[in-house]
């Protein structure tokens, strides 16, 4: 354990949870540039606005959920003074939950505002997510907050008691289950099959949904083991129990309604599909249609034909007539010339 500086140099102190967040933002916006390639969003003018607007709002969220849970921090800030005070509520005490709706918070309007798929954006930055929390975590350790049951004390609901495996020394001398070390292992690991996820699939909606149900899981039952009673309790769970199961709900409902509806990387957010909003517009009315009546035929016409078929046909006769008494006479005045030519053959 360091304690809550790094190092301090005379009056100056670098903070242990400043410095490991400080490290994990920047490893987060580092991660989401090499995802840029994958996503349909301008990183310059997209990404960066979302990040810087989540991490605003995000930090918004953990102090606020933090005095939500821990309201007797009024009562004893200001007992230094007003300034003190100040820098006291502003600088110690956070609730990651809170700061991950706040940031859902941030994207949300960064989307709207460049009217673009929200998932497109959440997708993107679940895994860098889990980096800057993983190194948050580390914070944690580091400065001994967030800290697990101790050696021989019982879990939550009797499950379990503490035998020490694994235990790290606090500031205080309790040897302690180093809960923050293991949530910032599987951090790593799930930010890790979040990239793949990411990679591959080709729905909007799965990376994130995946990420929520996947840590909502986790943080459920690693808050058995936590031993620092003071972050809120409501009836038999933690606040973060509670929390978690409306997350893991959430991810489930995202998980679903993108196979439902499709939702593609770079088109346009659609809930439903206009055939399934369409409402058919009412046909006009037709006139019934008139049976067609038969053509009338006319007698006259039919009888002005018939004669004209009779004429050609006579014209006809005629010519073959014609032909035959040609044939005929040729024949005639050929028996006599053969008649005489044979005579003069006899002489």
């Amino acid at each position: 354990m360091l304690g809550t500086f790094l190092f301090r140099i005379g009056n100056f102190g670098v903070p242990t949870m400043g410095a490991c967040v400080l490290v994990g933002a920047v490893l987060a916006v580092l991660l989401s540039w090499l995802l840029r390639k994958k996503s349909a969003l301008d990183w310059n003018g997209e990404v960066v606005d979302a990040i810087i607007y989540a991490v605003l709002l995000g930090f918004a969220g953990m102090k606020i959920l933090y005095w939500i849970v821990t309201p007797d921090v009024f009562k004893t800030a200001f007992s230094d003074g007003f300034f003190r005070g100040i820098l006291s509520l502003l600088m110690e005490g956070m609730v990651f939950y809170g700061g991950l709706l706040g940031g859902i918070l941030g994207v949300f309007l960064t989307a709207r505002k460049k009217k673009r798929n929200f998932f497109e954006f959440t997708d993107l930055m679940a895994p860098c997510f889990c980096v800057a929390h993983a190194f948050g975590r580390i914070g944690c350790l580091l400065t001994g907050c967030c800290y697990g049951v101790a050696v021989g004390e019982t879990t939550q609901f009797g499950v379990l008691t503490y035998g020490g495996a694994c235990a790290v020394k606090y500031l205080n001398g309790t040897m302690r289950l180093p809960v923050p070390l293991f949530e910032a292992i599987f951090l790593l690991l799930l930010c890790a099959a979040l990239v793949l996820i990411f990679r591959k699939e080709k729905h909007l909606g799965t990376t994130t949904g995946w990420y929520l149900i996947l840590y909502a899981l986790w943080r459920f039952v690693i808050e058995m083991f936590r031993g620092d009673a003071e972050r809120g309790k409501f009836g038999p769970l933690y606040t973060s129990q509670w929390i978690s199961i409306l997350i893991l709900l959430a991810g489930v409902a995202i998980l679903i309604l993108s196979r439902r509806f499709g939702w593609k990387k770079g088109a346009p957010f659609r809930v439903f599909h206009e055939e399934d909003v369409t409402v058919p517009e009412p046909e006009e009315k037709k006139e019934p249609e008139k049976p067609e009546e038969p053509e009338r035929i006319d007698e006259q016409e039919v009888e002005a034909s018939a004669k004209a078929e009779a004429e050609n046909a006579g014209d006809d006769d005629d010519e073959d007539d014609g032909d035959e008494a040609e044939g005929e006479s040729d024949g005639e005045f050929g028996g006599e010339t053969g008649g005489d030519a044979g005579g003069g053959d006899a002489e």
